[in-house]
């Protein structure tokens, strides 16, 4: 429903339009009193706000101060002011305009000269006299609409620009804090004049501020201003400069074609400022149509900003912000209510914060194409099995390096292995002979009876005993029994037969009677995966040699509540689709020194080593060249290059029997590593970064690109202290990929 209005000299015009076809009019003579108690509320009015009021730089207001209660005098102005404003509204010739009206909410208001626009329109009850109680929204639109309304634009978050002009005699303290308050529903830029800024740079800067192709909602200015009535108003930016309206327009239809929808300006004499946005195709503008004094505005501003927050719309927190002046600080701001206006186009539903829904929640969290690239590229690369030894080697070098940077070794709870190693040196020095591409087991008897005279109490012999040998069985039973007899317990390897799915490969008769069978079968190459079992421990079942070695020594190690000792349901689960998920591993980072004590055989048979052998478990083991008695080179892996790191003179590969000693310490010690699947962390990344995207400004984002590192380091604190290998270099590589490569998203 509209209502125009025209003065012809001393008569006003009145026709109200609704449905677009039905109209009614009437003609009232205008008061000249009306102007006369305008004029003295008015005076009074500037009298009162004489001190920081918002208009333009050298304006002369002319105005005296005499000791005078001002506020009274001001009170008892707008008094007579609005009764005969009233007066004049409430005439019989408007009684079907007014019957008429009070079927709406909403009155669209319309005035063709400054005498009839500057009057507080809003302040026209209508409907009381008809018995109405709902409440009737006044909102003034422009006398000579020329542009289609601003098409709201659906974005996250709301843009606002801020425009904070000259502050001389100001402080916009108050604004910039209101502001601060919309951060979680609005993504907000300010520009503005500073001290070192030079007038043409600032005028540019705000024209392309203004005129920024991603869009704005709302468009916030807070200074002095005036009226201009041929360039559309003007805006003091910077200390004796200001801006007209008519030089920002381009830029001004730009930003509505770009969404802008919403002006508020928080300063004086706006009437021509809104007029000249309205016609520039801006939805709602909100003007001060007065003088207004900075205490004042930034109180409105204040309760505008919190009402339109909590989701009222701009004509709501525009009435719920006078109402707040008018009632609860009318004795301090007398007439301060009636000085806000709300101009609108008629066509557009008001502006209102965007509600989120679960749309417009995930709508920024679809990933852009070079973020979905980078995603694809870094989650393939994770789910690779050869990738995933490789990063698992350089992770678990690095974790070396840090210990031994932070000092932080492991101190075993138990006494590390002795591993009783035979290697080509010793075969030499103690002049054996293969036999048949296999050792003598005499000598291997030899190294058992030498071993048991150590404090070992179990025993492992990381060889193959399923062929006969007639020299060397006899000694080496007689070796088995004797140290059966001292209390000695033996582990003997055994190994599946590919032949048969169904049976083992394992010591021959006369040796298996001294020992249990463990399995010497080792996982993948480099042996990074540790060989786990089920979820039994039964004496049937064939366990890993290092499981059986370290049941023997110590049953309470092998704790059924740790899922690292297991296969996990996830685990076998991942299998299905070639994956190692949670699978556990080996931790190569801790010093060879700090695991076992390795001894060649010659020297044990010589007892030329003088250290310490109070070990519980002794593996003797084949080493250098020596096979374990299956095909050459199959018991034989690729060194780690963190076990490189601690021993600088280790060969390109290592023997099955260091990998069997670092997992019995690691059983021993509960020490098994957790791997978090590098997929996992990836996609962690993937929303830790485009959290930081939408979350975090532009500005501020520099910083984040620290967050990898300090995620690293965290890693491999956490990798010491709980076990736990969390994957780096494919997950920062992600997030840093996010923090690269997305742009600020428009929504569409």
């Amino acid at each position: 429903m509209l209502l125009k209005i025209w003065r012809v000299e001393q008569t006003c015009l009145f026709e109200l339009v609704w449905h677009e076809t039905q109209t009614l009019s009437a003609k009232l003579t205008y008061p000249e009193t009306l102007t006369t108690l305008y004029q003295t509320w008015q005076s009074t009015y500037l009298q009162f706000y004489r001190s920081t009021l918002r208009a333009r730089l050298g304006l002369v207001l002319n105005i005296q101060q005499p000791e005078i209660d001002w506020r009274t005098r001001l009170v008892q102005a707008e008094a007579a002011f609005l009764a005969e404003f009233h007066y004049w509204l409430n005439s019989a010739e408007l009684l079907e305009i007014r019957r008429e009206i009070t079927k709406t909410s909403v009155l669209y208001l319309r005035c063709d000269s400054s005498e009839i626009v500057k009057l507080p329109w809003e302040s026209w009850q209508i409907g009381a006299e008809f018995g109405s109680s709902q409440p009737i929204q006044i909102i003034r639109t422009s006398l000579a609409l020329c542009a289609e309304r601003a098409k709201p634009i659906h974005r996250t978050k709301n843009r606002i620009l801020v425009i904070l002009g000259d502050e001389t005699g100001l402080n916009f303290e108050a604004e910039r804090a209101a502001l601060q308050q919309l951060n979680h529903r609005a993504e907000i830029q300010l520009i503005g004049w500073q001290p070192e800024a030079r007038t043409p740079e600032l005028l540019q800067q705000i024209r392309n501020a203004i005129a920024d192709p991603k869009g704005w909602d709302i468009l916030f200015f807070a200074g002095h201003s005036n009226e201009s009535t041929l360039t559309g108003g003007e805006l003091g930016i910077a200390p004796n400069t200001s801006i007209l309206i008519s030089e920002i327009a381009p830029q001004l239809k730009i930003a509505q074609e770009c969404g802008l929808q919403f002006a508020i300006f928080n300063s004086c004499n706006g009437l021509s400022i809104a007029e000249s946005l309205i016609n520039l195709g801006l939805n709602q503008v909100v003007v001060m149509r007065e003088p207004i004094r900075d205490d004042v505005a930034k109180d409105f501003l204040l309760h505008f900003l919190r009402y339109l927050s909590n989701h009222q719309n701009a004509q709501e927190a525009t009435l719920s912000a006078c109402q707040f002046l008018k009632l609860e600080k009318n004795l301090t701001y007398p007439s301060a209510y009636l000085i806000p206006s709300l101009f609108s186009h008629p066509q557009a539903k008001p502006f209102r914060f965007a509600t989120p829904t679960w749309k417009t929640r995930i709508r920024p969290w679809k990933p852009q194409c070079l973020e979905a690239i980078a995603v694809s590229i870094f989650a393939s690369l994770s789910v690779l099995l050869p990738v995933q030894s490789a990063l698992i080697d350089q992770r678990q070098f690095v974790q070396a390096i840090y210990r031994q940077v932070t000092n932080q070794s492991i101190q075993p709870q138990s006494s590390p292995v002795l591993l009783v190693q035979i290697n080509e040196e010793s075969l030499q020095k103690d002049r054996v002979s293969l036999i048949e591409q296999n050792l003598d087991r005499r000598y291997l008897a030899k190294v058992v009876d030498r071993v048991s005279q150590s404090e070992s109490s179990v025993i492992g012999i990381n060889y193959l005993l399923f062929r006969h040998q007639p020299s060397g069985d006899r000694a080496l039973e007689t070796s088995l029994s004797t140290a059966i007899q001292s209390g000695k317990q033996f582990v003997l390897a055994a190994t599946p037969d590919l032949q048969s799915n169904q049976s083992w490969i394992t010591a021959l008769p006369e040796f298996k009677q001294f020992g249990s069978n463990g399995d010497m079968d080792l996982i993948g190459d480099p042996a990074f995966y540790a060989r786990v079992i089920g979820d039994t421990l039964a004496q049937s079942e064939m366990l890993p040699f290092a499981y059986q070695v370290v049941r023997l020594c110590n049953p309470q190690a092998l704790d059924r509540r740790d899922p690292r000792l297991y296969f996990q349901p996830i685990t076998q689960f991942s299998a299905i689709f070639g994956q190692t998920w949670l699978h556990p591993l080996i931790d190569y980072s801790i010093p060879p020194n700090q695991v076992y004590k390795a001894i060649p055989s010659w020297k044990l048979l010589r007892n030329q080593d003088t250290t310490d052998r109070t070990n519980a478990i002794a593996l003797i083991v084949p080493d250098g060249q020596i096979d374990a008695g299956v095909t050459p080179g199959e018991d034989y892996f690729i060194s780690p290059l963190a076990f490189k790191f601690w021993q600088s003179t280790a060969s390109a590969k290592t023997s099955s029997g260091t990998i069997h000693a670092y997992l019995v310490h690691s059983l021993l010690n509960r020490r098994m590593l957790l791997p978090i699947p590098d997929l996992w962390i990836v996609i962690i990344a993937a929303i830790a970064g485009k959290a930081t995207i939408i979350l975090i400004n532009q500005h501020q984002r520099k910083r984040f690109f620290m967050v990898p590192i300090g995620y690293g380091l965290a890693s491999l604190q956490f990798y010491i202290s709980y076990s736990v290998l969390l994957p780096f270099l494919l997950p920062a590589l992600t997030y840093l990929a996010f923090l690269v490569t997305s742009k600020p998203q428009s929504d569409d």
